[in-house]
This record gives C-alpha cells, sequence and structure tokens, in this order.
C-alpha cells in the first residue's frame, strides 16, 4: 500500500476519533478533518507538471472539497451554503474529468435521474429556502455519477472511479437524509456514516487517478 493512502487512513482514524470525543469548537476539529484530503492534494500535486488534464482537474477537485469541508467544519452557523457551494464546484470538476474520454451514453444517466429526481422529491417539503441549492446540488452529484459510469473503459481505474463517485452519492445522500428527513438522527452516527463514506470516495478518486496517471506515464516511457 502505498504511503500516502496509510497517512489518509491513520489520519482519517483520527478525525473520526474526534467526531467521538470533541465538538465544531474545539481548534483540534478543523484541522484533523482536512488533513486526510490536503494529503491526498499534496500527493498527487508533486506531479502536477507531468499530470494529463484528468488528474490535474482531480487535484482542482480535491482543493475545492479542502474549500468545503473547511466551511462545514466551522462552527459558526451560516456557512453551509459555502460549503456546498464548494463541493458543488468540485462535483463538477469531477464529472468534466470523468468525461474526457466519455461518450454521452444518455441510457446511463436514467438510473442517476430517477435517483435525483426520486430523492429531490422527497426533500422538497423540507428544504425551505434551500430548495434550488440543494436541487442543484443533487442535479451535480448525479452527474459526476453518469459521467463516471460512461467512460470508455474497463479498467481498473474505471472501476475504482465509478465506485469512488457512488460512494460520494451515498454520502452526500446521508448529509441530506440526516439534516432534512430525519434530523433527530442520532449526531454522532450521522457524523461518523458521512465521514466514512467521504473519505472511501475520495481516497477511491485518487487511486483511480494515479493509477491511471502511472498507466499513462509507463506508456510514454516505452
Amino acid at each position: 500500500m502505498a504511503k500516502e493512502i496509510v497517512l489518509f487512513v491513520l489520519y482519517s482514524i483520527v478525525h473520526l476519533f474526534a467526531i467521538a470525543t470533541i465538538t465544531k469548537q474545539d481548534v483540534f476539529y478543523l484541522p484533523s478533518k482536512i488533513i486526510p484530503i490536503l494529503i491526498l492534494i499534496v500527493a498527487l500535486f508533486r506531479y502536477f507538471p507531468s499530470l494529463e488534464k484528468r488528474g490535474k482537474l482531480v487535484v482542482v477537485g480535491l482543493v475545492f472539497s479542502l474549500f468545503g469541508d473547511s466551511f462545514l467544519a466551522l462552527p459558526k452557523e451560516g456557512f453551509f451554503v459555502f460549503g456546498l457551494g464548494s463541493f458543488l464546484i468540485a462535483q463538477l470538476i469531477y464529472s468534466y474529468a470523468f468525461t474526457l474520454d466519455s461518450k454521452i451514453k444518455p441510457i446511463l444517466a436514467v438510473p442517476f435521474l430517477l435517483f435525483g429526481s426520486s430523492f429531490f422529491l422527497v426533500l422538497v417539503p423540507k428544504l425551505g429556502s434551500l430548495l434550488i441549492p440543494v436541487g442543484v446540488y443533487i442535479s451535480a452529484i448525479c452527474l459526476m455519477g453518469w459521467r463516471a459510469a460512461a467512460r470508455n473503459s474497463v479498467s481498473k481505474p474505471f472501476y475504482l472511479g465509478l465506485l469512488g463517485a457512488l460512494v460520494f452519492i451515498l454520502s452526500d445522500s446521508l448529509i441530506a437524509y440526516s439534516m432534512f428527513l430525519k434530523p433527530e438522527m442520532d449526531r454522532f452516527t450521522a457524523s461518523m456514516g458521512i465521514m466514512i463514506t467521504y473519505y472511501i470516495a475520495q481516497v477511491l478518486i485518487y487511486s483511480a487517478t494515479k493509477l491511471e496517471e502511472l498507466d499513462v506515464r509507463s506508456v510514454k516511457n516505452t
């Protein structure tokens, strides 16, 4: 296992421990949350000049994810929309990265369209002023899932990237479920589920990208 993956797992566990023991008001909470993503950014950024376009886009997507994590970890109210916006940009960037070697394949959009529209309709009565932002965000995560599924590949990076996109959708769905449909849900349980799936999604997308980059580099060197 690569060194950065080991570090990522260890620091992810540190943040899960932080969720169980401290609150957002604690000075340690924010850094414990963002360090795992920062590890992935640094690990890819060191290759940035030689990365293919997709790899560079994934780095930028990770950076906006870092912004989103930071906004959502702040103890003061009012930063949710900023966090949502940061993750929206990250999802769109990931969608573009997945689209680089994809055909349209509209049939593959159907399951994501069905899920997104059904989930949104269930959420509508609970959204209030967040109706439009949440609707746009659900559209973005479903777009990312569709583009990941539509890639012209059946390689290991393809499956890792697709699984990462699907787990990302699951993580974001858990956020919406716990915030709007079941606000009485135990916050510890919700936070653990959200962060475990979120970290898994990001490391899968990172791993897919790194594998592809290594494959491309090995081809160029032969």
